[in-house]
């Protein structure tokens, strides 16, 4: 910007208040922004935001700011905001322009149960200025899409603190849990006064024998006044401000029932001093808080093991990288990188975004990906994957794609994604645990109310509902499902294994049948060209330069081994300008004036072209051996033949027989010929088989299979086969690490590992297993329990030491999920 307009600008920012962006006048606004050396006032925040992407735009400010798309969507949506036009009423109701919303990810502490994620997901949702609110309950991270200019993250922090939860923001969060340090610390000096109290509580319980005086009874009933007052106002305070904050917004959690028996037990201790009774409950009072506290720390020890491996994915996901601009480093977060930026990634350090190696060779250890622990060789133009730990030399790589659409920032979508989807058994649990609570509290009314009816004294009738109340509680409930989909998510993304709908882990363990499509799932997918045969009179470099023509601009496997095999002939050829690709069939396009086709007989006849009968025998031969075959024809006729041999996975015979001893109906299907189909399947034993099987054909092989009343799985390559991935009951997509967004699968297993699929439908087994016997213990302690205390053979610190077992022993069944190898 010349002398000139800047100084123009600055007149227009300083000239009479008015907004730099829309020229109203800036009013009481604080609205600035420094550019180009001046600052410059807005009326609003929309003005400064929408100013500010404009000004930074990576072609340079536009000559009118005015008269730009963006400043008109930013009108038409109130981001703008006119003081002729109200502002829309919801931020939530309104198509905002996606460069006008952003995201941010929040690490909150204190959510004891699942009703605390529902609370603080409406509550923010009202807010103004926030589009959409995810709150992941087992990860304790919240999701949140806002405005800018309507709200901010620390006002959004401040929303949640309000409630009494603790909150951060995850780039903040040191990965050291506040929360279990405070909560150690409550526990620690609530246990300290707790023993207190019980001890002097034996005297109390002593005068139940023998008269007390006045004067004994007030020593005895101050001291322990004020260690219970001690507990609730120090230990049991989180607990009591959730519970006021779930009580100003009209709902009810686990901390309502908490704070309401641990009240009614002070509450009633006080009346009873105030008459000068022995019959005080402080204990119990204090003996509630203080084992709720115990069991929430265990609850967060184990969490936070059951969680592990996701955190550390979002902590990877958000590592910085090092970028290299003119020979100096810069580091940015990976959402900032663009594809073909070059990277620079040392010995020891984790790549944070998938790279193509530009120079340099070293070793890397995918692990952390694909769960196995082997080091593989890269160099120059090889892929080093987001996620992968560098063994050797420094390398320097170009990023292949968009920070954002790494496979290490896929993952953690999937993930994310998985963790707020619900399996039918836990929507089921939910909803029980959501009516539980003011069920609960019905029910504990109830209980005191008919017993004061019937002549039972207020103590009496008090004891035995916070007894009630207590063991009622359905801590054990809330946690018997979610926690174990957690801990097999984390389990399985450990190796290899992404789980992208929950779902499946219940699904798999029923399936009767599972199609396996033959090429790059039960073979290697890397096909060698074995042979190349022409007929008389046409030369193999002509054929190879005719086929290259039409598969130039082809990804299909096939078309880049002719591609290479041209290559080492150091023959050129013309790239196709009309290609075609016919599904299922192969391409076709105009090479020098000439139709040419390559692909299977299926693809020749559709023209009604002819093969010869010399070339048929050739490759009905080549097809017996299990090698594919690929004719390429012009002139109406095929000319020659391509044969690729294919090698079977080492793991897929071993993989097959463990499919069949489960009792599954195992089926082989592919694109390739009928004979290729049949030659690989007699080699792994499987009897049912479909060859030239085109994408729908899979389909229908499905279908054919559920229409028999049978639950089916398929394993493909996730992209391909994903109609029939989709229609399957599960679909698995074997050695996918790019475009896992782009899978059709319910199961994504990142390796080439055969015998993984087996792993996912153990881990679908025994996490059915595992929160079938969690439900049992919970429904089991409420049905046994509920009635005791009703009948008064409990009282309040048994009802705890109950509920704390109860919730004890759904943690423990669940850890054995992260315990199996």
């Amino acid at each position: 910007m010349d002398e000139r307009s800047a100084e123009t600008a600055h007149r227009r920012t300083s000239d009479e208040g008015k907004c730099r962006l829309c020229g109203l006048p800036v009013g009481r606004s604080t609205a600035r922004l420094s550019w180009n050396g001046n600052t410059h006032s807005f009326c609003c925040r929309g003005c400064l935001f929408v100013f500010q992407v404009l000004s930074e735009r990576p072609e340079g400010p536009p000559s009118d700011f005015l008269d730009t798309d963006l400043f008109r969507a930013a009108a038409a949506a109130g981001v703008i905001r006119n003081y002729d036009d109200p502002a829309p009423e919801s931020s939530k109701k309104v198509c905002y322009p996606k460069e006008f919303v952003q995201e941010c990810h929040l690490r909150v502490e204190g959510m004891w149960c699942m009703a605390c994620a529902f609370l603080i997901e409406e509550v923010l949702r009202k807010r103004e200025g926030i589009v959409g609110v995810e709150v992941l309950f087992f990860s304790d991270l919240v999701r949140i899409q806002y405005l800018p200019h309507r709200t901010s993250p620390e006002l959004i922090l401040k929303e949640i603190t309000k409630l009494g939860y603790g909150a951060f923001l995850f780039e903040d969060d040191s990965g050291g849990s506040h929360e279990k340090k405070d909560l150690l610390v409550r526990l620690g000096v609530s246990s300290i006064l707790t023993m207190n109290i019980m001890g002097i509580s034996f005297v109390v319980y002593g005068g139940f024998f023998r008269e007390l005086g006045e004067k004994a009874i007030s020593s005895i009933s101050y001291p322990l006044l004020v260690l219970c007052t001690g507990v609730l106002l120090y230990g049991g305070l989180p607990i009591l401000k959730r519970a006021a904050a779930a009580l100003r917004h009209r709902t009810a959690s686990m901390d309502t029932l908490i704070s309401i028996g641990s009240l009614s037990a002070y509450g009633y201790s006080l009346f009873s001093m105030s008459q000068g009774s022995v019959h005080l409950y402080f204990d119990t009072a204090a003996m509630l808080i203080t084992l709720v506290l115990l069991g929430r720390f265990i609850e967060l020890h184990a969490r936070d093991r059951v969680t592990q491996g996701i955190h550390e994915m979002h902590l990877l996901a958000r590592q910085k990288v090092r970028l290299m601009l003119d020979g100096r480093e810069r580091w940015a977060a990976p959402d900032l990188v663009h594809a073909g930026d070059l990277i620079q990634v040392r010995k020891g350090e984790r790549s944070a975004v998938d790279g193509r190696i530009v120079c340099g060779r070293t070793m890397v250890d995918e692990s952390f990906l694909t769960g196995e622990s082997r080091p593989l060789r890269k160099s120059e133009g090889e892929i080093i994957t987001g996620g992968s730990l560098l063994l050797g030399n420094t390398v320097e790589m170009h990023a292949v794609s968009e920070g954002s659409s790494s496979t290490l920032s896929q993952m953690m979508q999937i993930l994310q994604d998985a963790l707020s989807l619900k399996d039918p058994i836990e929507l089921f649990a939910d909803r029980v645990t959501r009516l539980a609570v003011p069920a609960v509290l019905l029910l504990a009314s109830a209980t005191a109310a008919i017993l004061v009816a019937a002549g039972a004294t207020w103590s009496d009738s008090l004891l035995r509902a916070v007894t009630v109340l207590v063991i009622a509680c359905p801590c054990a409930l809330g946690i018997a499902t979610p926690l174990a989909r957690v801990a097999s998510l984390g389990s399985a993304r450990k190796k290899g294994i992404l789980i992208a709908k929950p779902g499946a882990l219940e699904r798999a363990r029923d399936l009767q049948a599972i199609v396996l499509d033959k090429t790059g799932t039960v073979t290697e997918g890397r096909f060698g060209l074995q042979h190349m045969i022409m007929e008389e009179g046409t030369s193999h470099e002509e054929g190879l330069v005719r086929a290259c023509s039409v598969e130039s601009e082809s990804e299909h496997f096939i078309a880049r081994e002719i591609l290479e095999k041209a290559k080492a002939l150091s023959l050129t050829w013309v790239k196709c300008k009309h290609a075609e690709c016919v599904e299922g069939q192969g391409v076709c396009g105009e090479d020098r004036g000439k139709e040419v086709l390559v692909g299977n007989r299926s693809h020749i006849g559709s023209r009604g072209w002819s093969i010869h009968p010399a070339l048929e025998r050739k490759a009905t031969e080549f097809e017996r051996a299990g090698q594919t075959v690929v004719f390429v024809a012009w002139d109406g006729r095929a000319r020659g033949l391509f044969s690729f041999g294919d090698t079977i996975r080492e793991a897929a015979n071993g993989t097959i027989a463990a499919l069949r001893s489960r009792g599954l109906e195992v089926w082989l299907v592919s694109g390739d010929s009928q004979e290729t189909t049949a030659a690989v399947a007699r080699g792994l034993g499987i009897k049912n088989y479909a060859g030239q099987a085109l994408p729908m054909d899979k389909v229908e092989i499905v279908r054919a299979l559920q229409a028999a009343g049978k639950r089916v799985g398929m394993v493909g390559d996730g992209i391909n086969d994903a109609a029939g991935l989709a229609q399957a009951d599960v679909g698995f997509a074997l050695a996918a690490k790019s475009n896992l967004l782009q899978q059709a699968s319910d199961v994504t297993i990142i390796s080439a590992d055969l015998k993984k699929v087996i792993d996912a439908l153990d881990f679908s087994a025994f996490h059915n297993h595992v929160v079938r016997q969690n439900l049992f213990f919970s429904f089991l302690y409420n049905g046994i329990g509920i009635p005791l205390a009703l009948s008064g053979y409990l009282n309040p610190v048994l009802a705890i030491l109950a509920m704390f077992a109860s919730s004890l022993t759904v943690i423990g069944n669940t850890i054995r999920i992260t315990r199996r190898k």
